[in-house]
């Protein structure tokens, strides 16, 4: 099983912000994807990592450290809060993940701003 989300702050929704956290804590909750968990935690993933022949999804010896550290002892925990106090780490070291000013987003943005009303 995948799941998905128009997440990505476009023409079709506005409102995305490319967070795959989100949209499996809403697929769990749409989903009702209760314990227990089982293998479904996949869906984020190994199973898209996978479909798309990434090497990527995985936690092993040898393989790059890419991964996100959630403050969470359990899943309950996990889509309890929105998680934003979370560490990127890229190839084991810690990123930067100040968010943007949407001012900068403006760019890849192409919804005409003229039709919405605020």
């Amino acid at each position: 099983m995948a799941v998905a989300s128009d997440n990505c702050r476009d023409p079709f929704y506005a409102f995305g912000d490319l967070d795959g956290l989100e949209v499996l804590t809403q697929a769990t909750r749409i989903a009702q994807l209760e314990s227990p968990y089982g293998d479904w935690c996949r869906a984020i993933t190994t199973t898209p990592a996978d479909l798309m022949k990434l090497p990527a999804g995985r936690i092993a010896p040898g393989l790059e450290a890419n991964l996100i550290v959630f403050k969470a002892r359990y899943f309950s925990e996990l889509f309890s809060r929105p998680q934003s106090d979370r560490t990127v780490l890229r190839q084991g070291k810690a990123i930067d993940t100040t968010l943007p000013d949407y001012a900068e987003l403006d760019d890849l943005l192409t919804i005409d701003r003229s039709s919405i009303e605020v």
